[in-house]
């Protein structure tokens, strides 16, 4: 894998982050469950504790982090139907829409994953922000369903 290829995979992952953290302060902006606020301003933290992971890699790598992240219109656009989602609506569509934002960033981890000549520092570290992805999907998943079924 070229320095640029490896660069360009964590500058996505970088603004996947991002986007993640600004999605979900939104969500807990607007959220009117306590546990939900409770949650997404928790997940909102971890991205931004995980987004210093990214640029701290990018930057011994001999580069800039990207100051506005290049992921995707999908991912955008996830995010942007939860800000939009935030606004008259009830928090089971709020978080309907979390989970859509977190599918997106599951794939996004998983993209960086298939690469199969990752140096093993940076495999090292994708796969344990990928588990807490994970674990945060799964979550947000189990939420949405459990609110559907009340």
């Amino acid at each position: 894998m070229t320095n640029d290829h490896l660069l360009d995979k964590l500058n996505t992952l970088l603004g996947t982050l991002r986007d993640g953290e600004k999605g979900f302060a939104d969500a807990a902006d607007h959220a009117t469950e306590a546990r939900l606020k409770s949650l997404f301003t928790e997940r909102s933290g971890q991205r931004a504790a995980m987004a210093a992971e990214v640029e701290a890699q990018i930057t011994a790598l001999g580069d800039r982090p990207r100051e506005s992240g290049s992921v995707g219109a999908a991912l955008h656009r996830a995010w942007l139907n939860v800000r939009d989602a935030l606004t008259g609506r009830d928090d089971a569509a709020v978080v309907a829409e979390v989970e859509r934002g977190e599918d997106v960033a599951v794939q996004n981890y998983q993209d960086v994953l298939d690469e199969t000549d990752l140096p093993a520092t940076i495999r090292a570290l994708v796969e344990k922000q990928y588990a807490q992805v994970k674990a945060s999907h799964d979550q947000v998943r189990d939420l949405k369903h459990g609110m559907q079924a009340s």
